[in-house]
């Protein structure tokens, strides 16, 4: 596949995304008075024209790689008591982490110059995340120059620039891949915030406007980023919301909340902001899947969740899966909230509004790891 670079309607996109980033994370997840600490925290105090340059990642080189084949990672950890069944042996998926680099020494993250980040990359996203889509074929995960935590509390305009050189990280991997690894089989695409945000741009940039990646993405997990149907998905030309737990080339998201909590700032920013047709997203529809019976808009009970897995910190492997965690039901505006949120460690994380983002992945394990290989296998029975 020939080199791709970044139109200028994609940059465009990518500058409204790093808008409703900005907006979403700072102005929502937390308080105005929680905002200003995290900006004086967290937000680097150098102009990033001043940072010293990085290499980009030479993505032929396996050191670029969070996970691939044949690379021992944590994205290969089983949970406890969970056997290896066949994988599906002709998918990949291409798994983009989230935020794991939370100094505010630079704008961009070093590939492999943080331990800390290094160790969340690890130890949360490839164990908790990457993990589930095993069964369902080969990850890819590339490393990337990720925005720092700090960039979505910025508004100069610099934390957009640190998302724009990411995504271009992201871009260069995905292109990488396709050329090099991909070999014309089916592939899911799978993200969760920052990755999720440039997962849905990699859909517009290079899978919407290429017939043949468009017929060959099984699904788009956009897991943890607000998606609007009319505003995000229908520019994408054909690549709709999943409706039903077999559907193909189309994409599921949510975002998780406790059964009463507050999502009130998180719907406000969503009608105020641009989708990627750069129209406003007021009085559009947010995606909501029921990831507990994967049909939009759905409510679904516990005893159809097959297994949520705790995060632990610092343990080695990955906790047995408690089987019957809560149930889940859409809201009317998209919200998906927990009808039984779990209490305890599982609040460690929580953010402002009863908001269980951390564990987007974690309350649905089972769930996820079940549905990615049931529509890579759906998705062979149909085209082969």
């Amino acid at each position: 596949m020939a080199k791709h670079k970044t139109a200028p309607a994609a940059k465009f996109l990518l500058a409204i995304a790093g808008v409703i980033v900005l907006i979403l994370i700072a102005g929502v997840l937390f308080t105005s008075n929680e905002s200003t600490m995290m900006k004086w925290a967290f937000v680097p105090s150098h102009e990033i024209a001043t940072e010293e340059a990085t290499e980009a990642p030479d993505y032929s080189s396996e050191t670029a790689w969070a996970a691939r084949p044949g690379m021992s990672t944590n994205a290969l950890l089983l949970p406890e008591g969970i056997m290896q069944t066949m994988q599906v042996p002709e998918a990949d998926v291409f798994y983009i982490h989230p935020t794991t680099y939370l100094s505010k020494e630079r704008w961009n993250a070093p590939l492999d110059g943080d331990e800390a980040a290094l160790g969340r990359r690890a130890n949360f996203a490839l164990k908790y995340q990457a993990s589930a889509f095993g069964l369902a074929g080969q990850v890819y995960a590339p490393k990337y120059r990720q925005a720092a935590f700090g960039a979505f509390f910025d508004d100069s305009g610099q934390g957009v620039q640190a998302l724009v050189k990411a995504h271009a990280d992201v871009l260069a991997a995905f292109d990488h891949y396709m050329a090099n690894d991909n070999d014309g089989r089916p592939f899911i695409l799978a993200g969760h915030s920052q990755g999720a945000l440039h997962a849905l741009l990699l859909l517009a940039e290079r899978i919407a406007i290429n017939e043949d990646l468009k017929e060959r993405m099984i699904a788009a997990y956009i897991i943890g980023w607000p998606v609007s149907l009319e505003g995000d998905l229908a520019p994408l030309g054909g690549i709709d919301a999943c409706e039903s737990p077999k559907d193909t080339g189309c994409v599921v998201s949510f975002q998780s909340f406790s059964k009463d909590g507050d999502p009130s700032g998180i719907l406000e920013m969503f009608a105020k902001t641009p989708g990627l047709n750069g129209k406003p997203r007021a009085g559009t529809t947010m995606l909501c899947t029921n990831p507990l019976n994967w049909h939009v808009g759905a409510k679904a009970p516990k005893d159809a969740n097959l297994g949520a897995v705790e995060l632990v910190s610092g343990a080695e492997g990955i906790a047995a899966p408690t089987p019957g965690l809560t149930g889940a039901r859409c809201g009317q505006r998209g919200i998906l909230y927990l009808t039984e949120p779990p209490q305890g460690s599982w609040r460690e994380f929580m953010m402002t509004g009863e908001n269980y983002h951390a564990y987007d992945y974690n309350l649905f394990y089972m769930n996820i790891r079940a549905n990615a290989a049931n529509r890579a296998k759906t998705w062979l029975e149909t085209h082969r």
